[in-house]
């Protein structure tokens, strides 16, 4: 699997990018320019999520997921950047590739009509 690995990356992807918001990850995706590479993937968990262990065990979770759904599932030439939740160290594996699944599927279909998520219209009371 390619890897987003520097800063202006990941700041590129957040900036220009989609994203999808599941219980156990954030998903940002961005378009390249060169579809013949294969989908490249970032990890990064905030230190809200708790101390040291806790985030490299939702990071490691979230990497292990991609590592078998973003070769089948991501688009090629795509950056994607996953954001750890509170929820991903604790989460149902299974329901964690479910939800990277639909993630994947829902930014390539561009359902994500937003360029920034998948925030619903505000409702007038």
């Amino acid at each position: 699997m390619q890897r987003v690995t520097q800063r202006p990356e990941y700041l590129a992807v957040a900036a220009t990018g989609r994203k999808w918001v599941t219980p156990a990850f954030i998903l940002q995706a961005m378009p390249g320019d060169d579809i013949s590479l294969a989908p490249r993937a970032g990890f990064t968990v905030s230190k809200k999520v708790g101390n040291a262990v806790v985030r490299n065990r939702a990071r490691r979770r979230i990497k292990e997921a991609a590592r078998m759904i973003l070769p089948a599932n991501g688009q090629r030439g795509w950056a994607y950047v996953f954001i750890g939740r509170q929820a991903a160290t604790d989460y149902p594996f299974e329901k964690l590739g479910a939800d990277m699944r639909w993630a994947l599927a829902k930014l390539a279909s561009g359902a994500d009509l937003s360029p920034r998520g998948n925030s619903k219209p505000h409702r007038k009371s």
